[in-house]
């Protein structure tokens, strides 16, 4: 199944959950909005280096969530043109009726790309909202960082 990216909860969250969706280096489609108290997402969505260079292999992590313990990274697909990079991350549910409680931010997908030409090199995320009170909600979003790459 496509990665959570964000989940959304019945209930505010804690200040320092909440910032994340506007703070760091991420930008989200859609817009994630600065009133938004109920919103998680990963500390790190996108982990990549900031500054790259041209033809280089460069490792790229996107973090999603797991709701709960049964879910475990799936793997990830990657597709690339040009200076853009289209990640999608796959998680799996372990088919467990009984899961641990504990959430995590850390189910961690690597993929490799090379950017081929000095620039900004953009690094897209596509993955889901999942809302912590109805395991039939899902609806696309998708997180973008932009890197520098250098000759």
């Amino acid at each position: 199944m496509v990665g959570a990216l964000q989940l959304q909860s019945t209930a505010a969250l804690p200040a320092t959950l909440n910032t994340r969706a506007q703070s760091g280096n991420v930008t989200w489609t859609p817009p994630i909005p600065a009133t938004e108290v109920r919103i998680l997402v990963p500390a790190q969505v996108i982990e990549v280096r900031d500054t790259v260079r041209v033809g280089e292999s460069v490792s790229i992590v996107v973090n999603t969530i797991g709701e709960n313990g049964c879910w475990q990274s799936d793997g990830g697909t990657i597709a690339q043109r040009g200076d853009s990079a289209f990640v999608v991350a796959y998680d799996r549910h372990s088919g467990a009726q009984i899961c641990t409680q504990l959430w995590t931010d850390r189910l961690a997908h690597q993929v490799t790309a090379v950017f081929p030409t000095p620039g900004i090199g953009v690094i897209r995320a596509q993955g889901r909202r999942i809302k912590d009170s109805d395991p039939s909600y899902s609806t696309p979003v998708t997180a973008e960082r932009k890197i520098v790459v250098i000759p």
